[in-house]
């Protein structure tokens, strides 16, 4: 995860699968990183599988963060 402002590198997590697993691992790191506290924070993704399932968008309603997608196709 980029913090697009700062382009700073707020998560990361490695895994042999892009799953969403690996996305829920990621924004655990960045809650971490940023001491737990995640107000305000808007994740923008694109419409794909990794960032549709029930596992990440759960993550992201357990820490508050608002998800943003692009439309389909863009």
């Amino acid at each position: 995860m980029l913090r697009v402002f700062s382009r700073r590198l707020l998560g990361f997590a490695m895994s042999e699968h892009p799953d969403a697993v690996l996305a829920k691992d990621a924004i655990q790191m960045a809650v971490a990183v940023r001491g737990g506290s995640v107000t305000g924070v808007i994740f923008h993704t694109d419409r794909g599988s990794t960032y549709t399932a029930d596992l990440f968008t759960e993550a992201c309603r357990h820490h508050r963060i608002t998800q943003s997608m692009g439309r389909t196709g863009s």
